[in-house]
């Protein structure tokens, strides 16, 4: 936007609006000075023109005025395919360690109880495991840590909170689900 300013009865411009803000921070215009604009129906007090920024303000300043803007997140390097499943072998084979040595004492129960103690066990040692992991300092499973992998959030690039990891928990599960929901169609393909 170009403006052009009236002082002491000299019309003087035309002035970008950055060069209006900076002429306002040196004192050599006045909030109280006239603008004129293309579109603007007549003159018009400076500090009633939007974009203006009066001295003593906020943002005031000689130097130029520009707008802030969020960091960028560093670019992230994804993992293909066939390293997130040797890290995903790695953690299913922790997981079946880990969930044996709590079964262990289980496996004297009666049939019923023991089998499903046996079924649930697993999934919430899952459940515990891979969000708790994946929302630490290390960010990633231990398989994922063996093979250089970190999950991080996507807008920050750092790491992800306890919701967050129980989300991508949870998403894992209805895809592994699906997956073997699927699996009898393929196979007879």
């Amino acid at each position: 936007m170009q403006l052009f300013v009236m002082k002491n009865g000299e019309r003087l411009g035309p002035f970008s609006l950055e060069e209006v803000n900076r002429q306002l921070a040196a004192g050599t215009l006045e909030p109280a000075d006239e603008a004129w604009y293309e579109g603007a129906p007549g003159l018009r007090a400076l500090s009633s023109v939007t974009g203006v920024i009066m001295p003593g303000g906020a943002s005031s300043s000689a130097a130029s005025v520009t707008i802030a803007t969020p960091p960028a997140a560093p670019a992230a390097a994804y993992a293909g395919f066939w390293i997130r499943a040797i890290a995903y072998v790695i953690d299913a084979l922790v997981l079946l360690v880990v969930s044996e040595i709590i079964l262990l004492p289980l496996k004297v129960l009666p049939g019923d109880t023991a089998l499903t103690y046996g079924a649930l066990i697993p999934l919430l040692v899952c459940f515990s495991y891979m969000p708790a992991f994946w929302s630490s300092a290390r960010q990633g499973t231990l398989g994922q840590i063996i093979c250089g992998i970190k999950v991080v959030n996507a807008l920050t690039g750092g790491r992800i909170s306890v919701p967050q990891a129980l989300a991508r928990w949870l998403a894992l599960l209805l895809a592994f689900l699906i997956g073997l929901m699927l699996l009898p169609y393929w196979l007879r393909e």
